[in-house]
């Protein structure tokens, strides 16, 4: 495959620094023709990190609004011998550069693997920019990793707030905060991701939050509170798999997508799994459950891992059940740390019970006519 190109030395004092090669390409082609080398117990030579779904699906999502754009290059190292470079016959300073498959193992994703599984997940056709280094060796691999991944500055919010003022296009009626939303970034975290849960397709909480001015009002169950008070516990938790800002969000929606296809009966106006007690609750039960699989019952869980993360709750889920959701208790529901305390107990008995056993109800109070069940 070739592609026009831009070659230069960034350096052109140095004859030791590489030379850079510009270009762009479709993302599923760029798949096809090059390596992410991931570093693992089996590959010591690899410099990337597991794959991160949720990082993918956040890029896709981002992409969703016409007007966005991911304007930065990946970052390639093609050692030597893995490609051939020739300078255009008819435009001067314009070179063309070709890759094969046969040579992808020598043509390594050293930055932007995230974006561009995102956005061959959006379009296979969709152009991704590039930076090559030339004739990299596994040194300058390493190298160009890890300066990348330490070296970048976040906005700060007041810039964020600044820009957002002065470049909102009223006449067109768009907002840039608007579209940072999309990106997920925002001057109210929490808040924007509360939409987000109500919005997305895919979300377990599509249309059931209850927000003002939304549509079919009446089964709108879910208070924002929850999902901001359930997803700022995941991000407390602060773990590595899920450092990057969107993570703990997407595995919150995750770990419910995977309840709500176990529990479609739960998933009802009259559950009280989804009353703001419950869904606080239950994720920091199955968010503790799932770190402890991970941690002591010898369970591969890769957190950032929409696949890891449903079969940890399938598991989680199989000492629990649905009815102590449905059923009547013995208490008054309200948001307040002594409820929330006696249903974590509640939570723990039924899990007892159904380990050794034993009705799932039996000496738990929290139900009502418990010994009649």
């Amino acid at each position: 495959m070739k592609y026009p190109c831009l070659v230069f030395r960034q350096r052109p004092d140095n004859t030791n620094a590489p030379s850079l090669c510009m270009f762009h390409a479709p993302a599923a082609e760029i798949e096809a023709w090059s390596t992410v080398p991931r570093l693992s117990a089996e590959d010591e030579n690899g410099i990337q990190r597991a794959r991160n779904d949720f990082k993918v699906k956040s890029i896709k999502a981002f992409l969703q609004d016409p007007r966005n754009t991911i304007p930065t290059a990946i970052v390639l190292t093609l050692s030597a011998g893995s490609y051939v470079i020739e300078e255009s016959p008819d435009v001067q300073g314009l070179s063309f550069i070709e890759v094969d498959k046969v040579n992808k193992g020598k043509i390594f994703v050293v930055d932007g693997q995230h974006r561009l599984y995102g956005l061959k997940l959006f379009n296979d056709a969709a152009a991704v920019p590039v930076v090559a280094i030339l004739d990299a060796s596994d040194e300058e691999k390493a190298f160009q990793f890890i300066v990348i991944n330490n070296k970048v500055s976040k906005v700060a919010t007041d810039h964020i707030r600044a820009l957002s003022i002065n470049f909102t296009d009223q006449s067109e009626n768009f907002d840039l905060e608007d579209r940072l939303r999309t990106a997920r970034l925002s001057l109210h975290r929490h808040v924007a991701l509360v939409g987000l849960a109500d919005e997305l397709n895919d979300s377990p909480f599509a249309g059931l939050v209850s927000l003002p001015g939304k549509p079919n009002p009446e089964q709108r169950m879910i208070v924002p509170a929850a999902i901001e008070a359930s997803v700022a516990y995941v991000q407390s938790k602060k773990f590595k798999q899920l450092s990057d800002d969107d993570a703990p969000f997407e595995f919150f929606l995750a770990l419910w997508s995977s309840v709500k296809a176990l529990w479609p009966q739960a998933f009802v106006k009259e559950s009280k799994l989804l009353n703001k007690v419950g869904l606080i609750t239950m994720t920091k039960y199955l968010t503790e459950a799932i770190d402890a699989l991970a941690t002591y019952g010898g369970m591969q869980v890769n957190l950032g891992n929409a696949a890891d993360v449903q079969s940890a709750v399938e598991r989680v889920l199989l000492l629990q059940t649905p009815e102590f959701w449905t059923r009547d208790w013995t208490i008054s529901i309200s948001d307040t740390k002594a409820v929330r305390d006696q249903v974590e107990n509640a939570l723990k008995a039924v899990q007892q019970n159904l380990r050794d056993k034993e009705p799932w109800f039996q000496d738990v109070e929290l139900i009502k006519n418990a010994a009649a069940a």
